[in-house]
């Protein structure tokens, strides 16, 4: 993201945003987490929930 943090996603099905501090916290949970795109702006995360066969939107801000 803009401020030096990352997203990733784990085999569990957690996304998680890591800070440019180290600091970590949950953003969203799925079924089977296979990939994952940040939009152009930076709001929202697109996360591919093979396991539900859906494209969720998260908002970076709220995790919702």
């Amino acid at each position: 993201d803009r401020a030096g943090g990352w997203y990733v996603t784990t085999k569990e099905g957690s996304l998680l945003h890591v800070s440019a501090a180290g600091r970590s916290r949950t953003v969203a949970t799925c079924e089977d987490c296979r990939g994952s795109s940040l939009s152009p702006d930076g709001s929202a995360l697109f996360l591919a929930d093979f396991g539900n066969n859906k494209i969720r939107r998260v908002e970076v801000a709220t995790g919702a």
